[in-house]
């Protein structure tokens, strides 16, 4: 009798329930972090009360959140090690290429290396969350020609990374903007790199090498790196005047517009509505006036768009013209992306190694069958 095997999965695995959390919930239009919809958290919490709610299951009181900020800013400061890498990588490297590097080259000096118990994963995630802003702030510093700065202890996680890579200079408003970006950015499902990152931990390899592979997965352009993409576009179009005849060229060459769409929110993310509305308040500012009207040129995009097809933007559209008002380089955006989502990659790590099961789907193979072995002189 034969063995009957499973019908093919859809490309891409659309639709396909590949685990369970209980960290967070994405439904067109809906978004929430253990049980809390992100309108309860973004604009109204820290950061740190985010990234704690994440690994620890719900918000800190006064003293959970005092000894957890504590921690965290205890573990900001590089080694020499780490200092080192960024040193000889920061002048070729990209982004993301270093934090994906030195993340990894970080689990050599770990304490918990080898130990996967919960405990030690806990204290894996505040290592790696803090740490995080002083690699990207040291490499931004770096590729400038500028020396790093310190941490500073005093301050929250965005005002510190504000302060260390310069922004709180380019714009008074920056970390109260990159502390709701962070908590945006946190977590949202089973994307991409969450799914490497359980996949990697899933063979019980350790936190560091799952956030390595999360990294390498965020790398990707159809994941991480719409906001660069979109920066392109709007520069490529450059005026309000000519957005609709490059819509209609896009249309007739299927051209793929970056930061429109996603394979979730249908009608609505969620997340676009806190970034548009940062958008536009510092168009009107004092650094957009050099600029192109990159924010008019995004709306006309979007009405031109949708007179089409309706196309929903998503979390990067407006992070990517956000970010080049706060004065970040359009290439920068998947990594400031990647702050706001270590906690989040944390607690998938250690959900998965807490109720483990090695991820090993079937493949439907589509290739030639029955052929024979050839001696190489009759080839």
């Amino acid at each position: 009798m034969a063995v009957q095997r499973p019908a093919a999965a859809p490309r891409g695995l659309e639709g396909v329930v590949a685990t369970t959390t209980a960290i967070s919930s994405v439904e067109d239009g809906k978004l929430q972090y253990r049980g809390y919809r992100i309108e309860e958290l973004a604009g109204k919490a820290e950061y740190e009360e985010v990234a704690y709610l994440l690994l620890n299951g719900d918000l800190p009181n006064k003293e959970q959140l005092r000894d957890f900020k504590a921690e965290l800013t205890k573990h900001r400061t590089l080694s020499p090690f780490l200092r080192e890498i960024l040193r000889q990588m920061s002048e070729s490297g990209t982004a993301m290429d270093v934090l994906r590097t030195v993340v990894s080259a970080s689990a050599v000096e770990d304490p918990g290396e080898g130990d996967n118990s919960h405990e030690a994963e806990y204290r894996k995630s505040i290592r790696l969350t803090a740490k995080l802003p002083t690699i990207l702030a040291t490499y931004i510093r770096r590729r400038r020609g500028e020396q790093p700065v310190p941490p500073d202890q005093t301050l929250t996680h965005a005002a510190n990374f504000a302060r260390m890579a310069g922004l709180d200079e380019a714009h008074p408003k920056s970390a109260e903007i990159l502390n709701t970006c962070f908590i945006l950015q946190a977590e949202h499902g089973l994307n991409a790199s969450t799914f490497a990152a359980r996949i990697t931990a899933a063979t019980l390899a350790d936190m560091h090498a799952a956030v390595t592979a999360a990294l390498g997965a965020l790398k990707g352009p159809l994941h991480g790196g719409a906001t660069d993409g979109t920066m392109k576009m709007l520069d490529e179009i450059g005026g309000v005047d000519r957005v609709a005849a490059f819509v209609e060229r896009g249309f007739a060459t299927k051209y793929k517009f970056p930061g429109f769409g996603h394979r979730v929110y249908v009608t609505t993310d969620p997340r676009a509505k806190f970034l548009r509305a940062f958008a536009q308040e510092l168009s009107k500012g004092a650094n957009a006036k050099n600029m192109p009207p990159y924010f008019e040129i995004q709306e006309r995009l979007v009405e031109e768009v949708n007179k089409r097809r309706q196309f929903p933007v998503n979390v990067d559209y407006y992070a990517a013209t956000t970010y080049t008002y706060l004065g970040i380089p359009a290439d920068l955006g998947t990594s400031i992306f990647a702050i706001g989502r270590m906690a989040g990659w944390c607690a998938h790590i250690m959900e998965q190694h807490g109720d483990n099961r090695l991820i090993r789907p079937e493949s439907e193979y589509t290739g030639p069958t029955g052929k024979r072995w050839v001696p190489l002189a009759e080839r």
